[in-house]
This record gives structure tokens, sequence and C-alpha cells, in this order.
């Protein structure tokens, strides 16, 4: 029996995950988290009948040297004193995705990037079952398959979403998929990574893990992608706006020219990976989107309201305000991530109106003279709603992190529809 300590319980899964495959295996198991009991209610519920034991509001240095095992959470800084202290110790240190990829039999495909990588992902599912291949779709998307991992048959295939801090925190070179996607590298996260070429060089690790025999896809004109390709062992296909898609991509039910980029990515590798033209093009007329990518919310007396709030940087908040020829009512703002704002503030001045809230409302209003500076979100959906005529969009793009009000993107999305959703 382990002594195993799951540093990040976490509320997207992957900590979870961890602890349950661990306390499953008999193991003795401590889950420790900076963030309390209230915050994690819904991680506590399902480890703590378990046996799991918790030290939630602090990360005790007596456990570190208490535990055989440590399980980082990608979220951990990659510099923690706490985790050099354990490998110090000669503690053996694991991720949920290290452990993931070590019991998974059958083949993977990974999609990485800054812009676009859960629709690609999803995606990329929807093409391979519709060509009538098993699929697993698990990964940053939230979905761990570390706990089903041991009944996911060979002949499956397993479509992985990878952000750069599971790539970074990756202990081990079990990552050979069989086909990988780069969608963009254009900077993010760099309060995490402090420098672009820390961030870089995670989401390089996909690219220099495809195995010779393997396909990589990779954005053409994107300089840090040519790096990629000049070091990669497999076959590179590139796509972009001027490239040929494999399968025609008409019927393509999702917003934007950034998702026509999403789906010529998708094809290339869902047909690496055994799908059939057939089946990428039955998946394309059908597939919806993810929640909080330019969803649809609803149409409120001639006003569509849009939820993007998984855009948390200003060049993705930019691509949703492209996304549209109608007049935009933009939702902007959050917490700063030490971002170039400019694509953001060149989208800003082709909208009707900008509404501003949050950390960043003060700097935006600053920035953007013609702007209305609203701190709560609630007040600043309201007022988006005031400004918008029939006709127009309110536009929930905030180009900045969500952590100044919201635990997560999701939680500012939900917060959003139930705004926009309430009666008239």
């Amino acid at each position: 029996m382990k002594r195993v300590l799951v540093m990040g319980l976490g509320r997207f899964g992957g900590g979870v995950a961890a602890a349950r495959w661990f306390a499953g295996r008999g193991d003795e198991v401590l889950a420790t988290d900076l963030r309390g009991r209230d915050e994690l209610a819904a991680s506590v519920a399902e480890v703590e009948p378990l046996g799991v034991r918790l030290r939630l509001g602090l990360h005790d240095p007596a456990d570190f040297d208490w535990a055989d095992l440590l399980v980082v959470n990608p979220g951990v800084a990659f510099q923690d004193p706490l985790v050099a202290r354990a490998r110090a110790r000669g503690t053996a240190i694991v991720t949920e995705l290290g452990l993931t990829l070590a019991r998974l039999r059958c083949p993977v495909v990974g999609v990485t990037g800054t812009k676009g990588k859960s629709t690609t992902t999803a995606l990329i599912a929807a093409m391979l079952e519709a060509s009538g291949v098993r699929v697993a779709l698990g990964g940053n998307i939230g979905r761990s398959l570390l706990n089903e991992s041991d009944s996911i048959p060979a002949s499956a295939v397993a479509v992985l979403e990878l952000s750069s801090f599971q790539l970074a925190w990756l202990e081990h070179d079990r990552l050979a998929p069989i086909a990988a996607v780069v969608t963009s590298v254009t900077g993010d996260h760099l309060d995490h990574h402090h420098t672009f070429d820390h961030y870089a060089w995670a989401k390089g690790r996909l690219a220099a893990a495809v195995p010779e025999g393997g396909t990589l896809v990779l954005a053409a004109g994107d300089p840090v992608c040519d790096r990629y390709a000049e070091g990669a062992r497999g076959r590179v296909i590139r796509f972009g706006r001027d490239l040929p898609a494999p399968v025609p991509l008409v019927g393509l039910r999702l917003l934007g020219d950034h998702n026509r980029l999403n789906a010529a990515a998708a094809v290339h590798a869902a047909l690496a990976a055994g799908a059939t033209p057939e089946g990428c093009l039955a998946a394309i007329s059908t597939f919806r989107g993810l929640p909080h990518r330019l969803e649809q919310v609803r149409e409120r007396s001639g006003v569509l309201c849009v939820n993007d709030s998984i855009a948390t940087t200003p060049e993705a908040a930019a691509a949703g305000v492209a996304s549209f020829l109608r007049p935009v009512i933009l939702l902007a703002g959050g917490r700063d991530k030490g971002l170039d704002w400019r694509p953001l503030l060149q989208a800003a001045e082709g909208a009707k109106a900008v509404v501003a809230y949050g950390e960043t409302g003060g700097r935006l209003k600053g920035a953007i003279p013609q702007a209305h500076l609203r701190p709560g979100f609630d007040d600043a959906v309201r007022l988006a709603l005031h400004l918008a005529a029939p006709g127009d969009v309110v536009l929930l793009s905030p180009g900045f992190a969500s952590l100044d009000q919201f635990p997560g993107f999701d939680a500012r999305g939900n917060r959003f529809r139930e705004l926009v959703s309430d009666p008239l």
C-alpha cells in the first residue's frame, strides 16, 4: 500500500480521478488544495466517501515528507517549492495524464493550441464516431479517462485535448499519438508559464511526441508551428485559410472563420486516425459546438444572446466579434493574464457598443473611451441587453480570465445564460 498525496484536488476532474483511482487500489490517499471545502464541494463529495483524507485551505509541508508518491495537478506552479521538496527526497512525481497514458492500450489522437482545441477535439471524436470507430474522449476537455482506461479496448481511439499545463508537467514520454493537432500558438497563460518560450515549449511537447508513421497537423503561417515542423518525425500536414480541406466544409453549423479552420484541422487528424470521408461530412453537418464557445443561448426580442465565455484571451475575443455580420454589443473584462490587448481593442472599434466589467474594466474603459463601465458582471449583462436593439448580438466574449468574479469560465458562461434567460 502506497501513501499517495494528490496535490490539487481541483474542480475539473483530474485530481478527483487520481484520488479515486488510488483509493480504489487500496492505497492511503490524502488530497490537498489551497481552496476551501465550500469552493470544492462537488469534488469533496466524490472522494470523501471513498476514504480519501482531505487537507483543504493550505498545503502542509509535512504531507510532502509523508508521501511515497506525489500526483501533481497541472495547475500547480512549475517552480513550486513543495514539489521541489518532494523531488529532493526522491518521491516519485506523476500526473493524472501520465497515469492515463501508461494504461491506455488504444491509439491516441492529441490536440493542443492556443485557440480552438476543445472544438477541434470534439469534432475529431464526432468524425470518428460517425465513421463507426469507438471513441474515448477526454483530457482537458473536462473528462478524465483514468478510471475507465482498463475498459477501453485496443480497437478504440482515445481523443485527448491537452493543455499547456498538462504537457509541461507530463513526467515521461508515453505520449506517442498516431495523429496530433496544434491549432495555433499565439501566447496564453503567461501568468503561469512566465515566458512565451516556456509556453511554446510546452505545446511543442505534443508535436515532438508524434512518432515516425504518425501525422502532425499544424496551422499554416504560424511561426511557432513552423519550428515544430522542422523537428517533426512524422508526416506534416498544414491547414489554413488558403489551403483546401480534405472534404468540403459545406454545411458546417459552427459560427466564425476560426471554426472553419478548426474543422479543417479536425478532418485531417480524423482521417489519419481511421475516419472515413463520409463520416467526416456527416459530423460536419450535425456538430453544433460545445457550451461556452459562441453558444447561441437565445433570441430575445430580436436580440441574439451568445455565450463565448471560453474566450479568455484578447485574440479569442476578437475572433468572436469577427464571427458576426450583425451589430455586436460586446461584454469584455475579467482578470488580466499579461497578454497583448491590441486584438481586442481593434475588434472593439468595430462593435456597436462595449460594456467593460471586472478587474480590467476600468483599464478597458480608459483604452476604449466609448465603452460603458459596469464593474459587476450582472450589471454589465443587464446594460448590454438594454443597449441592444432588434437585429443586434449581445456577445459575451470577455478576452480575459474569469477568476476575478467566478471560479472558472464555465461558471461565468452559466451566469450569462441565466441572466439573458430572465423574463423580459
